[in-house]
């Protein structure tokens, strides 16, 4: 009888935990598209390091991806095929019809589409180039309790709300989420493997997009329990952005 009642308390509390969408904003988010640059650019695949991992590493605990982009809808073959080759699953990709549209009113019509079908706690990830920021802190201000977090892309360092987590690489969303339980140590260890490895960091900091020359931003995670390679990796970014920006003065 104790083994049932066992049983039964365990599914309890497995049902009774709330499942987790993630919402993804698509460029400079997770495809490389530089948006102040020329038109072109969003049609490029190019997507940053470490982005695909993410993704698939919070499968573990999300069964639900929605990417959300005031891209136009003509583009939705050329986006699902990057997402595709880049082996990011999504549920679905929703782009904007009407390009004349106010992106924060089209972004927070959608969004309050999908949380008043679900009864899911949302994740949130975006840039501060758009309007990523004001829209998650309105999903906040509208659905308190099922934010679970926000998190910006720096592009331009533009301020923006204090309901929002910064960040500038792929590792900062593991870190943040491994903090938060939910993110596994193999999936973090494996992100620094692959980030150590990278031998472009244009695929990390592109071009137009904010190189911090000052390790503050990272310093919080070398108090975390991967403080080594944590180091290794914050002294090679800013060593690769403090060049970058001497490279910039002589031009």
């Amino acid at each position: 009888m104790k083994n049932v009642l066992l049983i039964f308390s365990l599914i309890f509390a497995l049902s009774s935990q709330a499942a987790i969408t993630i919402v993804s904003d698509l460029d400079d988010t997770i495809k490389i598209t530089e948006a102040r640059g020329v038109p072109t650019d969003f049609l490029r695949g190019m997507v940053y390091t470490g982005m695909p991992e993410f993704f698939q590493s919070a499968t573990s605990y999300s069964d639900s991806l929605y990417i959300i982009s005031a891209s136009p809808t003509i583009l939705a073959h050329k986006v699902k095929e990057t997402l595709k080759k880049k082996g990011i699953a999504f549920n679905r990709l929703i782009l904007r019809s009407n390009v004349t549209e106010d992106k924060f009113t089209y972004k927070v019509r959608e969004i309050k589409r999908l949380m008043n079908a679900s009864s899911d706690d949302f994740l949130f990830l975006g840039d501060d180039l758009g309007k990523d920021p004001e829209v998650y802190a309105e999903m906040k201000r509208l659905y308190p309790s099922r934010v679970l977090g926000i998190y910006i892309h720096v592009v331009n360092g533009r301020p923006f709300t204090n309901e929002a987590v910064p960040y500038w690489t792929s590792l900062d969303l593991f870190l943040r989420e491994f903090e938060a339980s939910r993110m596994s140590s193999e999936s973090v260890e494996l992100i620094l493997t692959k980030l150590l490895k990278e031998k472009d960091l244009d695929f990390i900091f592109p071009k137009k997009a904010q190189c911090p020359k000052e390790a503050t931003v990272w310093e919080w995670q070398t108090r975390t329990i991967f403080m080594q390679e944590a180091s290794e990796l914050m002294n090679r970014f800013v060593r690769f952005c403090q060049v970058r920006q001497s490279s910039k003065k002589l031009q």
